[in-house]
């Protein structure tokens, strides 16, 4: 008997909602830049590193990684989404930069050699693969004996803590995926260790970012991950979104400063070193 669903390639959804994002991403609010940046100073990259950063994204993480490692070190960038890997191509040779390179590339199976960099960062992206457990394994295998592994998560919620609630009046609850739990401190930091790398240190970061209206937070939303939210909805639902983020955004209003509206993140920026021999 025939067993195939319909269900979509959640790599697939992924990698296409992020190419979709790719020219805006990080261009309306510049919210994953500071957290990118203060990832790349817990890793603490040497002069002269090797850096690979998963998930690069529009280079949050790699052109901090870039600043730190100078003009004879190297940064390879992967993402799997393929209009991100393009904009950030176009922008290296644009820069003339040569020593940074982004690559179509999964976290679950990295084509690249066994202890080939330093360091390995990841901004904000353990929570998305079907598989965090391998993709550890595959970062710890790419890193030299004592190499550093820096990972941001929230720990938390991302994003206004309202939009949950609204995506569950838009379209019912919804079990969490199980790779959800990777966006919770605990089950990183155990995952890590069972992974082969040495107990986590971690430190958390707070950023604040102002938005001018609803329509700027839709904007937003459009230009990250929250557009897998947006792209589900019909024109009934997203009035009704429309509707519901203009009611919850008034407790984010700022009178002292006039119009505006800000949102307070918190992120934890964690970090490991390779364990040295290779874990069971």
């Amino acid at each position: 008997m025939d067993t195939a669903t319909n269900e979509p390639d959640p790599k697939a959804v992924v990698s296409g909602a992020f190419s979709a994002a790719a020219e805006t991403y990080d261009q309306v609010v510049e919210f994953f830049a500071p957290f990118g940046r203060a990832l790349v100073a817990a890793a603490d990259p040497d002069r002269d590193g090797k850096v690979l950063d998963v998930a690069c994204g529009r280079g949050a993480c790699l052109y901090p990684a870039l600043d730190a490692v100078g003009p004879d070190g190297s940064v390879l960038g992967i993402d799997l989404a393929a209009g991100m890997v393009e904009q950030l191509n176009a922008e290296f040779t644009a820069k003339g930069i040569g020593n940074a390179e982004a690559r179509v590339g999964d976290a679950e199976n990295l084509d690249l050699p066994d202890g080939a960099f330093d360091v390995v960062t990841g901004g904000f992206m353990i929570m998305f693969p079907p598989d965090p457990p391998q993709v550890l394994r595959e970062l710890r295998r790419v890193l030299v004996p004592a190499g550093t592994l820096a990972l941001s998560i929230f720990d938390g919620p991302s994003g206004f803590p309202w939009m949950d609630d609204i995506a569950a009046e838009l379209f019912g609850p919804s079990p969490p995926m199980p790779n959800e739990e990777f966006n919770e401190a605990a089950v990183l930091d155990d995952a890590l260790v069972a992974a082969g790398f040495t107990r986590p240190m971690a430190t958390d970061v707070v950023e604040r970012f102002s938005f001018a209206n609803a329509g700027q937070v839709e904007e937003w939303m459009y230009s990250h991950g929250g557009r897998l939210l947006l792209d589900r909805c019909d024109k009934k639902q997203l009035a009704r979104f429309r509707e519901l983020v203009g009611q919850n955004l008034e407790a984010h209003h700022r009178p002292a400063d006039g119009d505006g509206y800000e949102l307070a993140q918190r992120a934890r920026m964690t970090v490991a070193e390779h364990g040295g021999r290779d874990a069971n």
